[in-house]
């Protein structure tokens, strides 16, 4: 058994944090006098019981034993005991074990000391365990087995596997070490191996060591999709300012704030300063242990203030809803007022309207509808867009919650003077004397058409003036890419006990710890809905079922879509499922998208739709250089509308031959379909 390392410390102000905006931040210390810090830190035993443990398994190597028993600790064998003060020590194991030894009788007698450990830890009632990282990489399951074990030691204890953000690139096999050749993602796949093995568990996480010399964005990407809890920063990593001060290189500043933005954010890990002076007064000059602490509250007073989109998805950060079922359910008026916080899609509908007004003759009356009206902001919108055009305009509001219908009612008489006739109705069954000549809706879903768009407008549409009418949207489309999520899987794979339907249901999620799989971050356009459609586009059983109150069989399926594409994905990883987005014209040049790629291009900060996320019941390995084929359908039965998806993975030869690797299941959404 070889020594790993010293004691390290854990400490941090909270609310002296939270004032700065790292509000669940815990800064870091190693050793010495405890000032300006919550927590501190301690290994659970100490070098008495690393005696013992030694002279034990060198008297059964001695006697060529294959097996010896490793009692439990003694009083002067231990470094904690219980006490209130434990809840503020993070406890490290011995960092002198070996879980992964080729000695087996050395592993064996290293897994009763971490049980011993993590046991004796619980009894005291120790929150937070950092257990020494693998040594050898061809032994990972073999550790990884020894970190499962001790997860069910303890409900509540959250374990911290400790692992540098890269291996060190002047690691040799001859000293022990993990490998003599180096790879950017060999820490990244021991990790995944342990929490492969341990099945995603909730209570298990990083402690990351950040190294001084960083590497590539795509490998600090990889580790921001991880669970990390501990943020190691060692001295040795800071570099004097022109005064001698403390101070990080901006490109490890952007990876510590980028990791900050985590929820819950990461304790931070101060290793290897200089003990601190024996009272605070006594502190002064660049050399003062306590700098490093003050630097990095400098950094959290300086942080670049969030985006508009970041603000309104704080707290939503991978947090799964499922998708609205606007047919069916009745909206509360909370969740139309989240809607209504968008100034930015409102803004852009009027932008539309307007542009289609103009285009109007001024001198006649334009008869416009907003169907879907909900409590009414884009009615208002309608008629500020017919004021700036300088048109007449006859408007409708259509709406079939009668909890609304009563706010629209109020706001005719209080805001709008009476300009509006409100109509207590489903679209699909209004049947007007005229025609209009411009329908306006906001039925669009996280995928586009998830919340069946195409379906409501579809029965709609036969109000609209044949000769000229035009519909607001006027097309939109989805957009899927794969990607690696595991907070999100192991959210979904946490409560398959109480919805055995969870890897099998888009959900609407703000992605935040992912990262896109594909070359170049390609994201593909599965299919396109248009409004009015022309009615030969309708499925040829559907025409009479449009013009009945009734349904009829197969008059939805002219809305089924189907998609297939071929990913090359260039940097091995998990798939954990796809993320959906949408695009939508609404009218001539003005347009909406939740694509990361083009949303800044076309509706910038605009908050309405997180993008929807369509799990796999079991993630999908790919190596460097593999390719995905996904394929998606929209499918219907005329009563409901659910997605199916499907994820090959192949490696692909020097001479562009193709091997498949694995498959996903044929996932459905059916059971928990989007109801007509």
């Amino acid at each position: 058994m070889a020594e790993r390392g010293r004691g390290i410390g854990i400490c941090g102000d909270v609310e002296e944090m939270k004032e700065f905006g790292w509000e669940d931040a815990l800064f870091v210390l190693t050793g010495g006098y405890c000032w300006k810090y919550d927590l501190v830190t301690s290994f659970i035993t100490n070098m008495t019981f690393r005696g013992r443990v030694e002279q034990t398994l060198s008297e059964a190597s001695t006697e060529g034993k294959s097996v010896v028993g490793i009692r439990s600790m003694d009083d002067d064998e231990v470094n904690i005991h219980p006490a209130e003060y434990v809840q503020q020590v993070v406890s490290f194991t011995a960092p002198w074990i070996e879980l992964d030894s080729d000695d087996p009788l050395v592993a064996h007698v290293s897994k009763q000391v971490l049980r011993h450990e993590v046991a004796y830890a619980s009894f005291c009632g120790v929150n937070n365990i950092v257990i020494a990282g693998p040594r050898r990489r061809a032994n990972i399951a073999q550790y990884a087995h020894a970190v499962a074990s001790v997860l069910t030691t303890s409900p509540y204890i959250q374990f911290h596997i400790d692992l540098s953000l890269v291996e060190d690139e002047s690691a040799n096999a001859d000293t022990g070490n993990l490998s003599h050749i180096y790879d950017s993602y060999a820490m990244w796949d021991l990790w995944n191996t342990v929490r492969s093995v341990c099945k995603y568990n909730p209570r298990l996480s990083l402690s990351l060591k950040i190294p001084p010399k960083l590497p590539n964005m795509d490998i600090q990407t990889r580790w921001f999709t991880e669970p990390i809890r501990i943020l190691n920063i060692q001295a040795s990593i800071y570099v004097p300012n022109a005064k001698g001060f403390p101070v990080l290189s901006k490109s490890h500043q952007n990876l510590i704030n980028r990791y900050m933005k985590q929820r819950p954010a990461p304790f931070i890990l101060l290793g290897d300063t200089p003990l601190l002076p024996s009272t605070p007064t006594a502190r002064k000059g660049p050399h003062d242990s306590l700098n490093w602490l003050h630097y990095l509250q400098h950094m959290s007073k300086n942080q670049k203030p969030l985006s508009a989109v970041e603000k309104f998805g704080a707290g939503y950060q991978d947090y799964l809803q499922a998708p609205l079922q606007p047919l069916t359910d009745n909206l509360e008026s909370t969740t139309y007022e989240v809607f209504e916080r968008d100034p930015v899609k409102y803004e852009q509908y009027e932008k539309a309207t307007r542009l289609a007004l103009e285009e109007r003759d001024p001198d006649s009356t334009t008869i416009v509808a907003v169907v879907g009206a909900g409590r009414g902001p884009l009615v208002s919108r309608a008629l500020q867009a017919a004021e700036s055009a300088g048109r007449n305009v006859q408007l409708f509001a259509v709406e079939k919650n009668p909890n609304a219908y009563v706010t629209l009612l109020r706001h005719n008489r209080e805001t709008w003077g009476g300009r509006v006739t409100v109509i207590k109705s489903d679209m699909r069954s209004w049947k007007p004397s005229f025609k209009v000549d411009i329908l306006i809706s906001e039925l669009l879903g996280s995928f586009g058409d998830n919340e069946l768009s195409p379906e409501c407008l579809d029965g709609v549409q036969g109000v609209l003036n044949p000769a000229g009418g035009i519909s607001i949207p006027t097309s939109y489309s989805a957009h899927y890419s794969p990607l690696m999520a595991p907070k999100i899987h192991a959210d979904i794979s946490g409560r398959l006990s109480a919805d055995p339907n969870g890897p099998e249901t888009p959900y609407v999620v703000y992605l935040h710890q992912v990262e896109l799989l594909a070359e170049n971050q390609y994201i593909h356009n599965a299919w396109e809905f248009t409004h009015p459609q022309p009615v030969n586009a309708f499925a040829p059983s559907s025409i009479a079922g449009l013009q009945a109150s009734g349904l009829t069989e197969g008059y939805n399926e002219h809305n089924i879509r189907f998609s297939k594409c071929t990913f090359k994905i260039p940097r091995r990883g998990i798939v954990h499922g796809l993320g959906g987005y949408f695009e939508s014209v609404l009218y001539r040049d003005v347009e909406l998208s939740t694509r990361p790629d083009t949303i800044d291009a076309k509706s910038k900060d605009m908050i309405s739709w997180f993008p929807i996320f369509f799990p796999l019941k079991n993630p999908i390995y790919v190596p460097d250089l593999s390719e995905l084929d996904i394929s998606m359908w929209r499918l219907t039965d005329d009563k409901k509308v659910w997605y199916e998806w499907i994820v090959e993975a192949y490696t692909v030869l020097d001479d562009d031959q193709r091997f498949r690797l694995g498959v996903s299941d044929l996932h459905s959404s059916k059971k928990v379909a989007c109801l007509m």
